[in-house]
């Protein structure tokens, strides 16, 4: 188990997984993963997207339509540019102010500057470019893009 995940974040890993199971897929890849950060209503993320009319069940119903992301899961579930999003997360937290655990925020920053996977597939079928979501998250937690890892 992801060990240094905030409370809202383990719940939101819980929400991916529980999709994942009910629409029969092995392992939690990134459109599971941003239905379940989407569905922190506390988390800056879900504001900004509420913002522009995006709201999670948005995500979850055209995930059912995309093709589902093939691959091994690691000892986590998770497929690997999943695995890649808590990676890439971790970086983000330690670059916006540090701290002990890795929020929802962090792992949707991360998330979005994957350009590849069903949570991206659905990003662009949304009309919405995920950069601008980054550089919105990150002014909202009181940065600038200048202080966020570039990938």
């Amino acid at each position: 188990m992801i060990k240094d995940l905030s409370e809202n974040a383990k719940q939101a890993l819980t929400r991916a997984r529980e999709f994942a199971k009910e629409i029969g897929d092995t392992c939690v890849s990134t459109g599971h993963l941003i239905y379940g950060l989407t569905m922190d209503h506390l988390s800056l993320g879900n504001h900004i997207f509420n913002d522009i009319n995006i709201y999670p069940e948005m995500f979850r119903d055209h995930l059912e339509k995309l093709p589902r992301e093939t691959a091994e899961p690691n000892k986590d579930g998770l497929h690997p540019l999943a695995a890649e999003v808590v990676t890439r997360a971790r970086k983000v937290r330690q670059k916006l102010g540090g701290g002990r655990e890795t929020t929802t925020d962090h792992m949707l920053i991360a998330l979005l500057s994957i350009e590849e996977g069903s949570a991206y597939e659905c990003i662009r079928e949304f009309s919405v470019e995920p950069s601008e979501i980054i550089v919105e998250l990150v002014e909202a937690m009181g940065f600038e893009m200048a202080d966020c890892p570039s990938w």
